[in-house]
């Protein structure tokens, strides 16, 4: 199992780290946040992802791929049926479309740090990801929250 952890964390990595064309900034460095809920009293600020925020209000502008990236998940998540599918061919699936968001983004500026602030927890979320009800229930609902920040 580790064989295959390994490598699928440092494709991540190199994914986070050569996305959207030149950064000030390196995977690695999110790589060691965890996920936490914002309210969370045992939660320390090493500990918390950074939130995403409205631009003045409104949502930031998104490149298409990476809107119907989410979407793409959204529908493999939504496809998915515990009573006979296979949670790690769902994880695998997931982790290959969230792959090409990095891929295919074209975002820069503000725009694109909040999708990076959008994104980590999702990250997070399918590093751990097993296929349970609660895991498929918080991804979905972290997905769905894109429309709040991007359109």
């Amino acid at each position: 199992m580790n064989r295959f952890l390994l490598p699928l964390l440092l494709l991540a990595m190199a994914a986070l780290n050569s996305s959207c064309g030149e950064h000030s900034h390196d995977a690695a460095a999110h790589a060691d946040q965890a996920t936490t809920p914002a309210d969370s009293t045992s939660a320390t600020a090493h500990d918390a992802l950074p939130a995403v925020t409205l631009d003045n209000g409104q949502r930031w502008k998104a490149n298409p791929e990476t809107t119907s990236g989410i979407a793409n998940m959204v529908g493999i998540l939504g496809a998915y049926d515990p009573a006979n599918g296979d949670p790690k061919a769902l994880k695998a699936v997931l982790e290959e479309e969230f792959g090409l968001i990095f891929e295919r983004c074209t975002m820069t500026g503000e725009a694109h740090n909040q999708l990076h602030n959008y994104l980590l927890p999702i990250h997070q979320a399918l590093r751990d990801f097993e296929g349970s009800d609660a895991q498929r229930a918080a991804l979905g609902a972290q997905l769905a929250a894109y429309g709040n920040y991007f359109e």
